[in-house]
């Protein structure tokens, strides 16, 4: 996950203070979106993607066809927007939010099976499986959400609002990020706290690895750490590069290569066990854009880190070579 749109008033910030990149030649180009997009989401296997688009409603987009297979809306004359969404690991579900809804949807017939008025929504993660729901809110907590039974099973509180949730894919671990300035894992056998970190700023973004054994915290416009997640959460690498807002990342499925997207455009290929950059450049803008920039709302690598997609908040999808 990676895609709210509080992110987006940060763009002409961070592009001041990302590093310069080289530019690269995407091996594919597609346009979602014309008007641009507030949230999206690439499947964990790469052959879906859900754009929240401006105007209130969302598609789910065959990746390689480039078609749309359904469009989706949580209410008609809807004037909100889809501001964070996430796939099942096989892509047969797809859990989107607005900031007051929250919905559930087959990929296979595009039909609605479960739809929850819920205020101040802020992330959501969804479990290998599709039943659960990780769920950030702006009422300082995060809710593990059984989506089949329509209970809350969790409850994980914070001090302030949550901005940012992830869950792996073990169903082992749920990660949290708080404006509370602490990134906080918890037990999904027990929900019992395991560590918190304090970034000493407010926390942008959390992302576990697929195994649950890495988990990263980047706080807005500062550090971003990679923790292991057993013990009490030791230090694995910081990112060599300060100042830096992280929208969107993924491990690959070795935990060597970190693959992150920046709130400026910027996408980063790091060493997991240095934090060396190892690999970075700007998307271009394919059409006319103001400002010429554009926040990378998710990215997922590919089995063997070879390649990677991306979504800008432009609307437009890239598939990349890694070096």
């Amino acid at each position: 996950m990676h895609r709210r749109l509080i992110l987006l008033l940060f763009i002409t910030m961070s592009t001041l203070l990302a590093s310069c990149s080289d530019n690269k030649e995407a091996l594919k180009t597609w346009v979602h979106a014309d008007t641009g997009s507030y949230g999206a989401a690439i499947s964990p296997n790469g052959k879906y993607l859900m754009t929240g688009e401006i105007g209130g409603f969302g598609r789910v987009w065959d990746i390689k066809k480039n078609k749309v297979m359904f469009s989706l809306q949580h209410e008609e004359n809807s004037d909100g927007g889809m501001i964070a969404a996430a796939f099942s690991e096989r892509g047969d579900i797809l859990v989107t939010i607005e900031q007051q809804s929250i919905a559930r949807w087959s990929t296979k017939t595009g039909r609605l099976t479960g739809y929850w008025s819920w205020p101040k929504l802020s992330d959501v993660d969804v479990s290998a499986d599709g039943r659960y729901a990780l769920i950030g809110t702006k009422d300082n907590q995060a809710i593990y959400f059984d989506m089949v039974e329509g209970k809350m099973r969790y409850v994980f509180p914070h001090h302030e609002k949550v901005n940012s949730v992830s869950l792996d894919k073990e169903g082992r671990y749920a990660l949290t990020g708080s404006n509370d300035w602490h990134v906080s894992l918890w037990d999904l056998k027990d929900g019992k706290h395991l560590w918190s970190q304090n970034l000493k700023y407010k926390i942008s973004l959390v992302e576990l690895s697929d195994d649950g054994e890495l988990a990263l915290a980047n706080a807005f416009i500062g550090d971003a750490n990679i923790y292991s997640t057993a013990g009490k959460g030791k230090l694995v690498s910081r990112l060599d590069e300060v100042r830096m807002t992280l929208v969107s990342a993924d491990f690959s499925d070795n935990n060597q290569i970190l693959a992150t997207g920046r709130v400026a455009k910027s996408i980063d290929i790091w060493s997991v066990d240095t934090g060396t950059r190892k690999e970075a450049w700007m998307p271009k803008v394919k059409h006319s854009v103001q400002p010429d920039s554009a926040t990378i709302l998710d990215l997922k690598l590919d089995t063997n880190a070879k390649t990677l997609i991306s979504e800008s908040s432009t609307g437009i999808g890239q598939h990349w070579a890694i070096k």
